[in-house]
């Protein structure tokens, strides 16, 4: 007799291999079933051999997404533009790695947010994983300073973020900038002016003023020295003089200073000698009083001898009073 299946462990083994199912499709696809993301496009001018599909997309060294696609396209040129050979790589950004510091999530896979970054300065450019390797990926940042150049039309599929040429590329640029510029030089006539310098200067070199100004130049040398020898001498004795100058003026204010104080003793001796009170000044006074009272005498005696002129002769009468 066949023994029955039981329909529970049939239910079983469904339930468990849907589960395995589910978790395998989990890890093979990394959670990206339960994420949301959105695709860019830029448009690189360069080479970009080393870059894969599957690369890293890295936002100032965050990883935010990935390389979706590669192409090619091909501009025959519009008017007087010529035909140019574009790689637009689509990349693919998941806003979940992203967090605005203060602010939650900055949404990067919202293409307003992004077009919002574009104007302050997010540009993508290609860049290296490893020299060794040679290994490429898109790297964006912001850099405010440089222009944005968009290829793609306003409604294009995928919002484009603008893109810059790599350091080598830029040199390269640059490079070829100077090699146009030296090609535009006239090369033949650069030439001739400095054949033409050259000989010039052969000839200056070769004339006899300027063999004659060589053969004047020691002695004109010499006679500078010379000249520059009597200005040290003059100099010299120029200190000398002043310095004996400054001796003799020194030596008559020490004379002139001990004169003064001199002067000034003798008029205090002076003071002293005929001031009030002193010996001199008493006798100075006495003197005067004598001669006033002399004066005085000679005046009384005038007085009568105008009053008898005879006296003279005849001399003053005995008991006369006056």
């Amino acid at each position: 007799m066949r023994k029955q299946i039981s329909p529970a462990t049939v239910g079983g083994f469904v339930i468990g291999a849907t589960a395995l199912a589910i978790t395998m499709v989990m890890i093979l696809w990394g959670g990206r079933l339960f994420t949301h993301s959105q695709d860019y496009v830029l448009y690189f001018s360069g080479d970009v051999n080393g870059l894969l599909s599957g690369a890293p997309v890295k936002f100032k060294g965050v990883q935010v997404g990935s390389v979706s696609r590669i192409m090619l396209s091909f501009s025959n040129g519009a008017g007087n533009q010529p035909p140019s050979l574009l790689i637009p790589v689509i990349v693919q950004i998941n806003s979940k790695t992203v967090v605005h510091e203060g602010a939650g999530r900055l949404d990067l896979d919202d293409p307003t947010v992004v077009r919002h970054l574009v104007q302050e300065g997010l540009r993508g450019q290609i860049a290296s994983e490893s020299i060794v390797t040679g290994i490429l990926y898109v790297s964006l940042d912001i850099r405010p300073s440089t222009p944005a150049h968009f290829v793609a039309p306003p409604n294009s599929a995928y919002p484009e973020i603008p893109t810059l040429p790599t350091a080598f590329e830029q040199a390269q640029e640059l490079a070829m900038e100077a090699l146009t510029k030296l090609g535009k030089v006239d090369l033949d006539k650069l030439i001739t002016g400095l054949t033409d310098t050259v000989a010039q200067v052969s000839e200056l070199a070769k004339s006899p003023q300027l063999k004659a100004a060589i053969d004047s130049l020691p002695g004109a040398i010499n006679r500078l020295g010379a000249a520059a020898a009597s200005i040290q001498r003059l100099g010299d004795n120029a200190n000398i003089q002043i310095a004996s100058t400054t001796e003799a003026l020194r030596k008559t204010s020490a004379r002139a200073t001990l004169a003064l104080e001199q002067t000034q003793a003798t008029l205090k001796g002076v003071r002293e000698t005929v001031g009030p009170g002193s010996p001199i000044s008493y006798q100075l006074g006495q003197t005067l009083s004598d001669l006033s009272q002399a004066a005085r005498a000679m005046r009384d005696l005038a007085d009568y001898l105008n009053r008898n002129p005879s006296a003279i002769v005849r001399g003053r009468p005995a008991g006369s009073g006056k």
